[in-house]
């Protein structure tokens, strides 16, 4: 049996202004393709369908003319909602849409929904967090997204005669991130990858790069880039076999549009040398390299790369700003560990145990 995982479409997504829409549309295609071709029965969908809750018409029509293909083709669909997602939203309609083999679960009612298909029972996991998970485990004191999970977990009973995959949206702790993605404070969100070891395969969504967290745990990672930090990233499929085990591999996966960086001087950029084999339709990160800044840089180099998604310097007086200020290393950093930096240079001490938590908790309120 052949199955596809992918996971973060983030349909409706805006980078830097610019719609990504064209580039969506040309990403369900290759999928819908590429399932048809490779005779793929089951695909996992790993959350973060939509970018935002309140998705554009042009995303929830997208999402719509993908899943009717998908159906036509009589391929299994297996999607959990993400955390970009609105739980509700997402599921409205999916005991209608069961009935044409697309199962959509993003709403937790105290029980993890599994769905047998052939030789492979398939449990479904939306994201979760403790405020999601603590009414249905009151006798449990539930702080941190593993706590919540491993409750979550211990409801799950397993046919030792099938293949057991999940579908999972949380952050395993050691995965690596980028700027694209949220971070927490406190490291509250972090999962021990060991509380999947149950699993023969667990399908994570979340992270934007391609990972194996370890074997058999894997981020599929976003199709396409989302910020300049994905730059440097490949995008892959990644394609199972199912039998009585659970083999997988990743095929490279090639946008309609790339997205690139290019470095240099505004002199060398602007040489015909330097562009005349670029495509004008990628989106470009431009790094200038030269010790004074050029009047309306952005918009004279926009004549020749209109998708300029970024423009900075990189030169002895940004080295020199960066050096003093570490910016990079300050986006880096915890938040918990920065807001206990200014607490001390206030008052003189830590945060307490107490304050600490309060903050952990105010913040998943929030997020």
């Amino acid at each position: 049996m052949k199955m596809m995982h992918i996971s973060d479409l983030h349909l409706g997504k805006t980078v830097h202004g610019f719609s990504m829409l064209e580039e969506q549309a040309d990403m369900l295609d290759q999928i819908v393709e590429r399932v048809e071709k490779n005779e793929i029965e089951v695909l996992l969908v790993s959350g973060d369908i939509y970018d935002r809750s309140v998705p554009p018409e042009s995303a929830v029509l997208l999402l719509n003319s993908f899943l009717n293909r998908l159906s036509g083709l009589h391929v299994e669909v297996f999607m959990v909602g993400g955390n970009h997602d609105s739980a509700i939203r997402l599921q409205f309609g999916s005991e209608f849409f069961e009935q044409a083999g697309i199962h959509i679960v993003s709403v937790y009612d105290g029980t993890i929904a599994s769905c047998r298909y052939k030789n492979a029972d398939i449990y479904m996991i939306p994201f979760l967090k403790p405020s999601i998970v603590r009414p249905y485990f009151p006798e449990e004191e539930i702080r941190t997204y593993e706590e919540a999970m491993r409750c979550v977990l211990s409801t799950i009973r397993l046919d030792p005669q099938t293949v057991h995959i999940a579908l999972v949206h949380q952050f395993i702790a050691g995965s690596k991130t980028c700027e694209s993605e949220t971070k927490s404070v406190g490291g509250i969100d972090q999962i021990s990858a060991g509380l999947f070891d149950m699993f023969d395969y667990v399908a994570l969504g979340h992270l934007h790069s391609y990972q194996s967290v370890r074997e058999r745990m894997v981020y599929s990672g976003t199709l396409l880039k989302y910020s300049v930090d994905e730059i440097g990233q490949h995008k892959y499929w990644v394609l199972l076999d199912v039998n009585d085990t659970v083999c997988w591999h990743t095929e490279a996966f090639v946008p309609l549009h790339d997205m690139v960086e290019l470095k240099g001087s505004y002199e060398q950029l602007t040489r015909r040398s330097t562009y005349a084999s670029l495509d004008p339709a990628d989106y470009y990160s431009i790094v200038l390299t030269d010790e004074y800044d050029v009047v309306n840089a952005q918009a004279k180099l926009q004549t020749i790369y209109p998708k300029i998604l970024k423009l900075t310097y990189a030169n002895r007086k940004t080295e020199a700003k960066e050096a003093g200020t570490s910016v990079k290393r300050i986006e880096q950093t915890d938040p918990l560990d920065l807001i206990n930096a200014f607490y001390k240079s206030q008052n003189g001490k830590d945060l307490s145990a107490v304050q600490k938590q309060y903050l952990i908790d105010e913040w998943e309120e929030i997020q």
